[in-house]
């Protein structure tokens, strides 16, 4: 008897720990995604499965978790097979059923670059070359003065309406595919990014002027998917929110910009006043949760921070904290999804490859 409640209590131990480990998570994670796989190299049962941007978040997971998975893996070999099966003569990575060109090729690319094998070099270039062909800039017609709201932006490809979501795919593909520092897309990229952003001190936009100076930032000049806030003043504004503020982050960091700059202390002070791992600040409930989290761990390992000063004078560690949370809610199957169903967050697949990238973060930043 003794024997037994010695095994049961060695065995719960474990369970427990297994619990706070993120590495035993992420694993989980993996292997729910792994058995989602399809024969022809796609991730679950949802109409949306074959866009290739869908598989490319699952592959990027997969690839940073703490397996690495490689193509000696046969549902790697898939995944990367089907993404290359869907690239175009002119570098896309799409299907027309589908459309969202762009959104497609740049996280087909981010996924593709994660497996680090030169084999994929010229898919790569091809797909470079396209996203940047995305860049409404002033070869495509668009003029840089205070009044375009779309200058340096990128859209999802099929429309000639830049935003920051796409924005900071696009610049997180050309920064895995070896874009050069000197090219002028950051620049551009740049003054869309800070277009976006409550800051009247980088931001020349009249849409944007008179708020808060908050910091955050918002969808595009002008537009927030949350709404607007009424400022000190009085003034209408577009609200910021965390998805936004976190690939705003990344992206400027991305594109070269330093630390010092007004526009990134400007954000690390809204993220400040508005850290959370449970909830997408400025949002709504639990909407957009999983992107917010992927763009939060990769925003803060972007800017190689490991230790936030928060309003209240304390320091969150982002990567216990976030990682903690997710455990928390990971299903017994490994999965992870959204009880809301805004930006396909239902979608277990698509969730579970969102919180798994941002474990791999906090996993990383642990070490």
């Amino acid at each position: 008897m003794l024997v037994r409640l010695t095994t049961i209590l060695a065995l719960t131990i474990c369970s427990l720990h297994a619990a706070d480990d993120p590495s035993a998570a992420a694993k989980k994670a993996a292997a729910f995604l792994i058995s989602q796989q399809n024969p022809d190299g796609t991730f679950g049962k949802a109409k949306s499965a074959g866009m290739p941007g869908l598989v490319g978040f699952s592959l990027k997971a997969l690839a940073s978790s703490p397996e690495k998975f490689r193509e000696d893996n046969p549902g790697i070999k898939k995944a990367v097979a089907y993404i290359l099966s869907k690239q175009n003569a002119n570098g896309s990575i799409s299907m027309p059923e589908f459309g969202l060109d762009n959104y497609n090729t740049s996280v087909a690319v981010i996924g593709l670059a994660a497996l680090e094998n030169p084999a994929y070099k010229d898919a790569l270039e091809k797909a470079k070359k396209y996203i940047l062909s995305c860049q409404l800039d002033e070869e495509a017609g668009y003029k840089k003065d205070e009044h375009s709201r779309a200058f340096g932006s990128f859209g999802y490809g099929n429309s000639k309406r830049g935003d920051l979501s796409n924005t900071g795919f696009s610049l997180e593909a050309l920064k895995a595919a070896g874009l050069e520092e000197n090219s002028p897309a950051w620049k551009n990229a740049v003054l869309f990014i800070k277009r976006c952003q409550d800051n009247d001190e980088t931001n020349d936009v009249p849409e944007m002027k008179g708020g808060d100076n908050t910091g955050g930032s918002v969808y595009l000049p002008g537009d927030s998917e949350f709404g607007t806030v009424v400022t000190r003043s009085g003034k209408k504004l577009p609200k910021p929110y965390g998805n936004m503020t976190y690939m705003a982050v990344k992206g400027l960091i991305y594109a070269g910009v330093k630390k010092e700059d007004p526009a990134l202390q400007a954000a690390f002070k809204w993220i400040k006043n508005n850290y959370s791992v449970k909830e997408n600040p400025g949002g709504s409930g639990t909407q957009g949760y999983f992107f917010y989290v992927n763009a939060f761990a990769k925003a803060f390992t972007a800017a190689g921070v490991k230790e936030v000063e928060l309003a209240d004078g304390r320091k969150a560690n982002w990567a216990q904290d976030l990682s903690v949370h997710l455990i928390s809610l990971q299903k017994p199957d490994g999965s992870f999804v959204n009880a809301d169903k805004r930006w396909m967050e239902d979608e277990p697949v698509l969730a579970t490859a969102y919180a798994l990238d941002a474990l791999n973060q906090c996993i990383a930043a642990g070490k």
